[in-house]
């Protein structure tokens, strides 16, 4: 499982339940319309994204032999899930896609096979354009840009996918915002990592540094300013696209936001990635990480 968007807070056995309806209908849907293999490819932020669309209806209890058999629980009919399920599979092509332009080669035939499963839910058109902004991205990151510059293909890249999934409408800033929280803590997140493998990292391009600690005072508070406006802007936004959920959806948002940002922090002043940080994981009252609430 993979993202960012988490429980990170002690849940009551409502919201328990309401998140695991979508998380586990995700996990059966890779498996219903892509393979078994692909349960393991489970996004988050997919998660997320179908909590703001569909309501929970009926349920039915089952037994997940990845949670050593634990009871968990998932919709009873889970054909609304099939779009989220191909959305997930586009997130994890991508990725692999943009392994491929960096130069640590992806098979061909993997490629090409994603992207023949792609085709059963997406039309052409989208994944030609998917194609060309992951191919600009990587022309852009060989340039020596601003840090707000690096994430504009990623912004594209959320637009057209706020259009696919929120036919309805939705405020012009969400795809912008989203798509700059995501890039700004993937290179915080992930700067150690890609100095010490010669990655493209937009920190480090950015501001010409290969050490966190050579950031200026100035350098790290632009970047947790522009985390902070990011962040508030999400928040206040979230409740206006989700036709479901919204209590916790917000509630997700914000305690997610919250939480990354203070690991986004305690890496800018020298502490390290907690390793939990893309876990369910909360904070108590003195800020202590403890143990995940629960793990799925």
């Amino acid at each position: 499982m993979y993202g960012y968007l988490s429980i990170y807070f002690t849940p009551t056995e409502e919201e328990r339940k309401n998140y695991l309806y979508y998380y586990c209908g995700l996990c059966h849907s890779l498996k219903e319309n892509l393979g078994e293999c692909y349960r393991l490819t489970t996004i988050k932020e997919v998660v997320f994204f179908s909590m703001l669309n569909n309501p929970v209806e009926s349920i039915n209890e089952f037994r997940c032999p990845y949670v050593g058999f634990k009871k968990r629980v998932k919709p009873a009919s889970n054909s609304f899930m099939t779009p989220y399920a191909y959305l997930n599979l586009l997130i994890i092509y991508g990725k692999l896609l943009d392994y491929n332009l960096e130069g640590k080669l992806v098979p061909k035939k993997v490629l090409k096979k994603l992207e023949s499963k792609l085709f059963e839910y997406f039309d052409s058109k989208i994944i030609k354009e998917y194609n060309h902004l992951l191919m600009k991205q990587q022309k852009v990151e060989e340039q020596n840009l601003d840090l707000d510059d690096y994430a504009k293909p990623s912004q594209e890249i959320m637009e057209m996918l706020f259009e696919k999934f929120f036919p309805q409408g939705f405020p012009a800033t969400m795809p912008i915002v989203t798509a700059y929280l995501i890039y700004l803590v993937d290179s915080v997140y992930d700067f150690h990592k890609d100095i010490k493998k010669g990655n493209f990292n937009a920190i480090a391009s950015s501001f010409g540094v290969t050490k966190l600690e050579e950031l200026t005072q100035d350098q790290k508070e632009r970047i947790l300013f522009t985390y902070d406006l990011c962040s508030k802007e999400f928040a206040e936004n979230i409740e206006e696209i989700a036709n479901f959920n919204s209590f916790l959806v917000k509630k997700l948002a914000t305690f997610s936001l919250i939480y990354h940002r203070n690991s986004v922090t305690k890496i800018l002043d020298g502490g390290k990635k907690d390793e939990r940080a893309t876990n369910h994981s909360r904070t108590n009252k003195k800020g202590r990480v403890q143990k995940p609430v629960f793990k799925i």
